[in-house]
């Protein structure tokens, strides 16, 4: 249990983690791809006001004539503040980008303007103008050539195109993309060692309160196991002994051995769970031919079964062969077919099925038929001391019995679990790896 308290908190700590981080990164992700976005689309504009265009973005500023080579200033005092006050005013000068500029007139002639990118040539950039012309977008991406354009009415009538490669903006993007997964990857692993550490010192009170609770359970149940046991055979004893002749006596005599005898099994029980708990079970291992052993435990029961008027049907797999303890696994379906005498309905029928699951493991399942289990309760039956008054009903039994099974499927390496058709079946499943020579068996 304390290994599954760690575990969620984990869990729990690292999905926060992760929903942060995630968060963080995407909101900068779409940052980043917006402002990118923007400065690109504002250069574009730039060229077409700079050309005499108007429409879209009719504030921002027109590009001066004629400008300088890169890092020279031009002569004369008036073309340097036009120049100066274009910088300042913009985020990306227009010479950082290489934009191409293409005209289209009302007749349909193209013209390149200017082609600053020589991978295209001017009858595929007539060809791309031409389709641009059908679009109702005055700004998008040509994906198959990779290129962002923007789209302005020229007051001559004709229509100009500025067309600027993406590609650098999309390496920018996905260079932030690597860096946010490497920076993510590192971050959650350092938080996932911050929280296994916090986890131990967590849960360390409750660990110490679970072991200290574990261990009265197991003392008090070792303690009561010799005067209980004292009880039992002096109780016997004074039975066999025909001292006692009245009926009253006698009757309180018998109760006396049933009730000791129920306290026995309870005591046992929890030895068990605690054993299970510390992980100090003793298992002997060893090959175990499991369809034995169910047959065993189903001919046992038999004549109890019989005699509530019921039937059982017996479908088991001959020589499934498992590496366990014979003692509990025969305790473990011993507790499932009474567990299915006990809460059947009258009359009824009990299925007993035993076969190979897959290429590694064998599945029993024990059905029965009557009230059914709620679906709230599939996973709550198999809690300690839990009972459900529907489904038990007033049989006698303190809610151990499928703990201890679930228990002895744990240490086995497999699973146990229950189903209910919701009209009158209920199923418990047992999944257990075969032995290593099975398991190759096809």
């Amino acid at each position: 249990m304390i290994k599954k308290l760690r575990r969620k908190f984990v869990i729990v700590m690292m999905s926060i983690v992760a929903v942060f981080l995630v968060g963080i990164f995407t909101s900068m992700f779409l940052s980043t791809k917006a402002n990118l976005e923007r400065m690109s689309l504002g250069s574009l504009h730039r060229v077409l006001s700079s050309r005499g265009g108007h429409g879209l973005n009719e504030a921002a500023p027109a590009l001066p004539d004629d400008p300088p080579p890169p890092g020279e200033e031009p002569d004369g005092d008036g073309l340097k503040d036009d120049w100066r006050d274009w910088r300042e005013g913009n985020d990306q000068p227009f010479e950082n980008l290489a934009v191409i500029l293409v005209s289209v007139d009302s007749s349909g002639q193209v013209e390149i303007l200017q082609n600053p990118i020589g991978d295209l040539d001017e009858e595929t950039l007539s060809e791309l103008a031409l389709e641009l012309e059908n679009s109702s977008d005055d700004q998008g991406i040509v994906e198959a050539y990779q290129l962002r354009y923007a789209r302005r009415q020229m007051e001559d009538g004709t229509t100009r195109y500025a067309l600027a490669d993406v590609s650098i903006e999309r390496g920018i993007l996905r260079m932030q993309v690597l860096h946010s997964l490497v920076t993510y990857l590192g971050a959650s692993a350092l938080f996932f060692l911050f929280s296994v550490l916090l986890s131990r010192w967590m849960v360390g009170p409750v660990e110490r309160a679970w072991e200290r609770q574990r261990q009265f359970v197991a003392d008090a149940s070792h303690e009561l196991k010799t005067p209980l046991t004292v009880l039992l055979s002096n109780a016997e004893m004074l039975s066999n002994s025909g001292a006692l002749t009245d009926e009253k006596n006698l009757r309180r005599l018998d109760h006396i051995q049933a009730e000791s005898l129920r306290m026995k099994d309870l005591v046992e029980d929890l030895l068990t769970l605690a054993r299970s708990d510390s992980g100090r079970q003793a298992l002997s291992l060893s090959p175990v031919n499991f369809s034995y052993i169910v047959t065993l435990s189903a001919l046992t029961l038999e004549p109890i079964i019989y005699d509530q008027g019921r039937e059982m049907e017996l479908k088991v797999a001959d020589n499934l062969m498992v590496l366990g303890d014979a003692v509990k696994l025969r305790q473990l379906t011993d507790i499932l077919l009474d567990n299915a005498c006990k809460y059947g309905a009258p009359k009824s029928s009990i299925e007993v099925e035993l076969a190979r699951s897959g290429k590694r493991d064998l599945l029993l399942r024990v059905i029965s038929h009557g009230t059914p289990i709620p679906p709230e309760e599939l996973t709550m039956i198999f809690e300690r001391f839990y009972r459900s008054d529907k489904s038990r009903g007033e049989e006698k039994g303190y809610g151990l019995g499928l703990s201890i099974a679930q228990a002895i499927v744990q240490d086995h390496g497999g699973r146990i679990w229950a189903q209910s058709d919701g009209v009158s079946s209920n199923i418990f499943s047992v999944s257990l790896p075969r032995a290593q020579g099975q398991a190759q068996e096809t």
